[in-house]
């Protein structure tokens, strides 16, 4: 698995780093490549890596903000809630807005950085999928920050009982998952207890806790938040700008070279997700077509 501490160490050992170079700087120029390539990448080949979903209540005006973490203010879908399902609701236009009467919403547009209903000011409950910005790299060895699950309890009737012998703030955390794709399976959860022996709301959860994955302060990330497969690709490119910084251009460009190479090895394991099962395309004409 790539925890940080591995990063730290593989992009040292590949671009022979200065020492004077600090975890914190390697880990910052990480995540700046992870925020300017990695996700647009990620994003590009639409196997919807990352994303998340969030249940909303919408305020009088009809508006809903945006999720916190949503890359590119943008959504993957919006649902509202009917009798108990989920029902898709389509994105229309900002100037349908005036032609609309009250009544129950029929869809919805974006406008800087909500979801606005229509028609106006109506209301409900909307189930909102997005693309969920990754937290920050933080070493996994910091217990003020992250700290790994040793155990965790059956879901109770409300919570889900959790051990970590973690020292930092319970106000708003992150649970981050230990497997491929080390998504989060909460974010912004406020846990009870006091350590090691801490609760979270099971309505907090977005996926059930495992032994394993981390409880972090919010917004933050003990592993390299991105698909294994990509773990030597942002080695050699954090490399390549650490050296760039520091006027080595020729062992930048070699050292970007290689993160370049490691993407496109990387692709063919990354799309399609399920070999067995390829997406049949969807979407406009023909989705409106299968209706029928």
């Amino acid at each position: 698995m790539a925890l940080t501490t591995d990063f730290v160490a593989a992009v040292r050992r590949q671009g022979s780093i200065p020492s004077n170079t600090t975890a914190a700087d390697v880990l910052a120029v990480g995540d700046e490549e992870i925020q300017a390539r990695f996700i647009a990448l990620l994003e590009s080949v639409r196997q919807n890596y990352m994303v998340r979903e969030l249940v909303a209540s919408v305020d009088a005006r009809g508006k809903v903000p945006l999720p916190a973490r949503a890359s590119g203010a943008a959504v993957r879908s919006v649902q509202l809630q009917v009798n108990g399902s989920w029902r898709s609701l389509p994105q229309r236009q900002m100037e349908d807005e005036d032609a609309q009467t009250t009544g129950q919403p029929s869809g919805y547009y974006l406008d800087a950085g909500s979801i606005v209903l229509l028609p106006t000011g109506s209301s409900g409950a909307l189930r909102i999928r997005y693309c969920a910005r990754p937290g920050k790299m933080v070493l996994d060895t910091d217990a003020a920050l992250c700290k790994a699950l040793t155990a965790v309890g059956a879901p109770g009737a409300t919570t889900t009982a959790l051990t970590a012998a973690f020292t930092g703030s319970l106000a708003s955390c992150d649970i981050i998952s230990v497997g491929p794709a080390h998504q989060a399976k909460a974010i912004g959860a406020t846990l009870g207890g006091a350590q090691p022996n801490l609760t979270v709301l099971n309505a907090s959860l977005l996926e059930q806790p495992i032994v394993g994955d981390f409880v972090v302060l919010a917004d933050r990330s003990p592993f390299v938040p991105l698909p294994e497969e990509l773990f030597s690709a942002l080695v050699h490119s954090t490399a390549s700008n650490i050296l760039l910084s520091q006027a080595y251009l020729e062992e930048a460009g070699a050292q970007e070279g290689k993160a370049q190479s490691c993407i496109q090895s990387a692709l063919p394991m990354l799309l399609p997700r399920n070999e067995g099962n390829p997406q049949r395309v969807t979407g406009g004409l023909r989705r409106a077509l299968g209706r029928w």
